[in-house]
């Protein structure tokens, strides 16, 4: 296993460490929390340049890579949903949550649609900003429980968030459409 690929796993294990974090009462959990969320995001980039730069980009990597980045994002959103943090009313960050988990599941099970027919679709350009705003919003909105104008700032960049995973899901699908037209492959 190459080092990029040892960084993503270090993504998915971070997930435990925040959720621990984030249920711990002492001083500062929340704070802790979003420290490690922001450290294991920054290895999104980290790992993909890497891999690129070492010429060490692998299958297991591209499959690995968008399932650690989910996998940290959707955990520390749930949390903070059924925690009653995101936007100004529970139900909100819930429904919203919701809607980007939904987009998530859609567009894994598209990416397994065209690899078992041989093809490996890569982020674009408007899930990958969609992804950036997700990570900035959830350490934001983590780090708002010392501050009410932050954690509205939290809540404004995730909203943006979830508008653009609407419409990143609709375009990653209507240009990847092919994969669901298709005649079935029997390899």
């Amino acid at each position: 296993m190459n080092l990029p690929t040892k960084i993503t796993l270090l993504r998915i294990l971070s997930v435990p460490i925040i959720v621990v974090l984030f249920y711990l009462s002492f001083p500062l959990h929340y704070l802790a929390a979003a420290i490690v969320f922001v450290l294991a995001a920054i290895t999104d980039m980290i790992d993909g340049l890497l891999a690129r730069k070492r010429g060490e980009v692998t299958s297991l990597g591209k499959v690995l890579d968008p399932i650690a980045d989910k996998v940290l994002a959707c955990f520390v959103m749930i949390m903070e949903a059924a925690n009653g943090d995101m936007m100004l009313f529970y139900p909100a960050g819930v429904i919203l949550s919701t809607v980007i988990v939904g987009r998530e599941i859609l567009i894994g099970a598209l990416r397994t649609m065209a690899a078992h027919k041989g093809a490996i679709l890569a982020a674009d350009k408007l899930g990958k900003l969609k992804t950036i705003l997700l990570n900035v919003s959830l350490p934001v909105i983590l780090i708002g429980h010392f501050h009410i104008a932050i954690k509205i700032a939290g809540n404004v960049i995730f909203a943006a968030a979830a508008i653009l995973t609407v419409a990143s899901g609709i375009h990653y699908v209507v240009k990847n459409r092919r994969i669901f037209s298709e005649g079935e492959n029997n390899g």
